[in-house]
């Protein structure tokens, strides 16, 4: 990468708000954590505070950044930088965008954090012209998708909301209204009310499993079809050379992502065209600690990565 002034990025979350500066190498020279406060006020003000100590760490001023990036979950206008529909956030609407501009005086760039998190995937890996699927299994689940180092976005910035897409009409009723999405098999959202009725949780879920309780392992093959399904949809779609994983319920429970690679391997067992693919070999899991989605920000901020 060539030398570019540094950036600064923040990954806006429901309970958490981080932030980093990467130099003019994309390096990380400074990184603050702080709780979140909700609400269009709150969000505002703790991105504000987070962005300055991060500054201020860095022994930098604003006007020495070559551009901010913000990371937030919703519908986001990545042109306007306008924010709607962040439920966890206590956010209906937000200009986000105009108001960090002028707290800050800077040029601010917002996105979806999910599209943002695809961005630091390509940069951890360092596939910035590769063919690559973010796919995050939180409380819900939804992908971003990078084809030729550029974000897939579609109308409405709506691209990537692969968990409404319904393949087991027989699990239930999902939130969108449809029956059988792949978020209500492992959106974790579904998973914590399935598991409430049980004497286990998710981090201990495939323990029961192995241990035989029968519950557990139709609640875990459950969860890993949904992963593998997710998975399978993307490479289809898009061709994705890499599908990295990512989000609470992977984090909390990373045997389901070796039991997704063989869910997936089994399915190649009855299809010679799916064999060809090998599915199993394109998952990818990255570090935990690796601040993904607010290097992406920062990235996508100075305008080092595809916008699409």
């Amino acid at each position: 990468m060539s030398n570019r002034a540094p950036s600064l990025g923040i990954d806006i979350g429901a309970t958490k708000t981080q932030g980093i500066v990467l130099d003019a190498h994309a390096r990380v020279i400074a990184d603050r954590v702080r709780p979140t406060e909700p609400g269009p006020d709150g969000v505002v003000a703790t991105a504000l505070a987070v962005g300055r100590e991060c500054l201020s760490l860095a022994g930098l001023d604003v006007t020495d950044l070559g551009g901010v990036g913000i990371g937030i979950p919703g519908r986001v206008d990545h042109r306007t930088g306008a924010v709607s529909t962040a439920v966890n956030l206590g956010v209906d609407h937000l200009a986000l965008g105009s108001v960090l501009a002028e707290e800050l005086g800077a040029v601010v760039h917002v996105d979806n954090d999910v599209k943002a998190t695809a961005l630091g995937a390509a940069d951890y890996l360092r596939t910035r012209d590769a063919d690559l699927t973010y796919l995050n299994f939180g409380t819900g689940i939804a992908s971003a998708t990078l084809v030729g180092g550029r974000l897939i976005r579609g109308e409405g910035n709506l691209a990537g909301e692969v968990g409404h897409v319904p393949v087991d009409p027989s699990a239930g009723r999902c939130g969108c209204g449809q029956f059988g999405c792949i978020e209500v098999l492992a959106g974790g959202g579904r998973i914590a009310d399935r598991l409430a009725a049980t004497p286990f949780s998710l981090p201990g879920l495939l323990n029961s499993a192995e241990a035989g309780d029968q519950t557990a392992v139709t609640e875990a093959l459950r969860i890993a079809n949904g992963i593998a399904t997710a998975v399978q949809l993307v490479v289809l779609a898009y061709g994705s050379d890499r599908v990295v994983l990512g989000g609470g319920v992977i984090r909390t429970a990373p045997g389901l992502v070796d039991l997704s690679r063989h869910l997936l391997a089994q399915r190649a067992e009855q299809s010679s065209f799916l064999a060809s693919l090998d599915l199993p070999a394109r998952v990818v899991v990255l570090p935990a600690t690796y601040p993904l989605a607010a290097i992406g920000a920062a990235l996508s901020g100075a305008g080092q990565r595809g916008q699409g």
